[in-house]
């Protein structure tokens, strides 16, 4: 799940026109990182977003924007769907549109759903 945080770096990325590479190499981390960072797999930490600043003046002008995506991809919930298992997959969508508007009776009734789930 692509976060906003990973939306607005590889605008970033795009706009200046480099490749994930070039970026990585450019503020002295792995490939590998600045893609999970991109791709939400991993949460950007406060030093990368600081060799972002560092290394680029459009990251340096929004830092506090930038800071403020990577912080809230620390409260989100990934769920990676199920390619052969469609009813799992209609269960997870509809428990993330309404998420929101669950009543506590609501959510207790899930929790005591999953926690027989546990035990079965």
């Amino acid at each position: 799940m692509i976060t906003r945080f990973g939306k607005e770096l590889r605008k970033l990325r795009l706009d200046l026109g480099i490749t994930l590479n070039d970026m990585a190499v450019s503020i002295g981390v792995s490939p590998s990182l600045l893609s999970s960072a991109e791709t939400g797999k991993k949460t950007a930490t406060p030093s990368l977003i600081e060799k972002l600043a560092e290394a680029y003046g459009q990251v340096r002008e929004r830092k506090a924007e930038f800071m403020k995506l990577a912080e809230e991809t620390k409260s989100e919930v990934r769920i990676r769907l199920s390619e052969d298992n469609s009813r799992a997959n209609g269960v997870a969508l509809a428990f993330a549109r309404n998420f929101d508007s669950l009543t506590s009776q609501q959510l207790e009734q899930l929790m005591a759903v999953f926690n027989n789930a546990k035990k079965e």
